[in-house]
């Protein structure tokens, strides 16, 4: 006998287990001895309503005598909590996943804690903003320390997302930055004026130091020297001090090379 005209001997029965239980089709299958895609074919060609499984009561959550609660109440308590990654969240309490989510998201709900806290994704940015908080270092450098890429546009994304990111980071504001650009900028031109009174005695002087060389071509004193062991720039040793001197006309050669004077 074919599974129709098994579930057609049973059909009061079964019409009367859809309509008043709220057995699963698969109990009510392996009642029946039928499989649950058979029952649920039934039910809906007869166009059986069946009833709403009552609600569970939801048991209240009490994050006072919840350990991991309590540990992100702990959290949460420190200083800009918002900027602390979820990585940083998942090692100190040893839950991660679902069960982390879980209980982040009941306190959010009530209020316990802010909207942001858990949602910093980014080991390399949370240890960004935890320089510039402690140090209020400049942008460069903290991208420097950290190894990341542009950390003013990730501050902007933070900031257009939620996150009361300070307006140094993304604003152009930060004024140590400001000053290190300046005092480069100012030794760079200290370096060009140095070497302009270099090359103007040049026809008063055949040889220069290693260090005036640098200047003029800027390049680092040791590659100077490496450039007078080759034979690039002429140069003689000091007998007794070792110091050495470049010609001061191998210098005004390489430099007009490569376009320097």
């Amino acid at each position: 006998m074919g599974t129709q005209g098994q579930l057609k001997r049973v059909e009061a029965q079964l019409r009367k287990d859809l309509e008043e239980t709220t057995f699963s089709f698969q109990r009510l299958g392996e009642k029946y001895g039928v499989t649950k895609q058979a029952v649920y074919l039934f039910c809906h060609t007869k166009g059986v309503t069946r009833p709403t499984r009552p609600k569970r009561p939801e048991t209240e959550h009490k994050e006072k005598i919840c350990a991991v609660c309590r540990g992100l109440l702990e959290i949460a308590k420190k200083p800009h909590s918002d900027f602390i990654s979820s990585h940083t969240i998942k090692k100190e309490l040893g839950v991660g996943g679902r069960e982390l989510s879980f209980h982040i998201n009941i306190l959010r709900k009530k209020g316990l804690v802010s909207q942001k806290f858990g949602r910093l994704r980014s080991r390399k940015a949370e240890l960004a903003y935890q320089i510039y908080f402690m140090k209020r270092l400049p942008i460069r450098t903290i991208e420097r320390h950290v190894g990341i890429e542009d950390f003013r546009s990730v501050a902007k994304i933070h900031k257009v997302l939620g996150w009361d990111v300070p307006a140094p980071l993304y604003d152009g504001s930060d004024q140590r930055g400001i000053q290190f650009r300046m005092n480069k900028l100012k030794a760079v031109e200290r370096d060009v004026e140095m070497a302009r009174r270099i090359v103007k005695g040049f026809n008063e002087r055949d040889e220069l130091t290693t260090f005036e060389a640098s200047r003029i071509l800027g390049i680092s004193v040791p590659t100077i020297q490496r450039y007078c062991k080759k034979g690039i720039l002429e140069s003689r040793q000091h007998p007794i001090t070792g110091r050495r001197f470049v010609k001061g006309a191998s210098v005004e050669q390489l430099a007009k090379k490569h376009g320097l004077l």
